[in-house]
């Protein structure tokens, strides 16, 4: 609970000169980047979460803890609802979107619908796991206005108000599918990274989602089959032989539907892999794992599911993508792991 003598992150009744952001879904991921942009004091911040953490947030406030320090933000600091039409009125300048992606469609019909908080000159920031997510917003909102992130950081939620930052790989990245410029969103990215989670804008977005989905193709289904950590995944030669198999299929239906990412060939993607992106990650569990035992749907379909998607509508085999696809959807249908 939240002393009257803690040194407040952001004060909501001076909001002139700050950015406007509303974080829709307050999951571990999207707890995280409100703690930021709280502790930046730079953003007047409204949360849209389940009732029961809505609750929570406005009861404690919002804690975080883990690599980048300790932060607190007392309930007077921000807004917390269970819906867009419970929050305070007035239009956003950004939404950071961090629901889970199998949520998407329902997300964005529910935010077009918000008029009261989301103006014709909101910017939408996808802040989720997978590809072809965009096109589930551009039905709704032009394109200019839909944005993606790359998180490769790995945030846990404690409590429902309690958010722990274990790991940070590179900066989130945050840019346009559709050609818009990097400007536009560098002060959402400088609230950020003031806040304490390194943010940049990214001319390349592209290629960085590729690049987050061959870390999560490679790492999150096996993870969650086996139950263990990514640096387990890596210290066994029997499931490097299968990463470096899962590696190269993304990269073959990757060229086969026109997309590029920043290493020329799964080759030299593991050589950097084993040497620089997962060593910082190597006690991570995976989201996915930890849905898994939770009982709860994964983001399989958004990840393994895109790759084979794809490799079918290109006419790519894919057979080990596809089973590892298909046990996780076995664990699911279980419920329980």
């Amino acid at each position: 609970m939240v002393t009257s003598e803690e040194e407040p992150l952001y004060n909501a009744s001076v909001v002139s000169g700050k950015i406007d952001v509303i974080v829709f879904g307050a999951g571990a991921v999207g707890l995280g980047l409100a703690s930021a942009l709280l502790a930046g004091g730079e953003s007047r911040v409204r949360i849209v979460a389940r009732p029961e953490t809505a609750a929570a947030l406005r009861a404690h406030g919002l804690r975080r803890t883990g690599i980048f320090g300790d932060a607190q933000a007392a309930p007077d600091r921000f807004d917390a609802a269970a819906s867009l039409g419970d929050l305070p009125g007035g239009p956003a300048d950004f939404v950071l979107v961090a629901t889970k992606s199998y949520d998407s469609e329902d997300a964005a019909r529910a935010l077009a619908e918000s008029s009261e908080v989301i103006g014709p000159e909101t910017q939408l920031v996808l802040c989720q796991n997978g590809w072809g997510l965009a096109s589930r917003f551009t039905a709704h909102f032009a394109p200019a206005r839909v944005w993606n992130a790359r998180v490769i950081t790995g945030f846990r939620r404690l409590a429902p108000q309690h958010v722990d930052i274990t790991v940070h790989a590179e900066p989130v990245h945050v840019g346009s599918l559709f050609g818009e410029p990097p400007e536009r969103i560098a002060p959402l990215c400088a609230a950020i990274t003031k806040g304490g989670i390194p943010c940049e804008p990214s001319t390349q977005i592209a290629e960085d989602l590729w690049a987050k989905l061959l870390y999560n193709a490679v790492l999150n289904p096996l993870g969650a089959i086996l139950g263990v950590s990514y640096g387990a995944l890596a210290a066994s030669e029997h499931t490097r032989s299968v990463m470096q198999v899962l590696a190269q299929e993304t990269f073959t239906v990757m060229g086969a539907a026109g997309f590029r990412t920043h290493w020329p060939s799964a080759t030299a993607w593991l050589h950097d892999f084993y040497a620089r992106l997962l060593p910082p990650t190597a006690a991570h569990e995976s989201s996915m794992l930890q849905d898994l035992r939770a009982g709860r749907r994964t983001e399989i379909d958004a990840i393994t599911g895109a790759v084979a998607l794809l490799a079918e509508r290109h006419g790519v085999e894919a057979p080990v993508s596809a089973s590892v696809l298909a046990l996780v959807r076995f664990l699911e249908s279980r419920g329980t792991h």
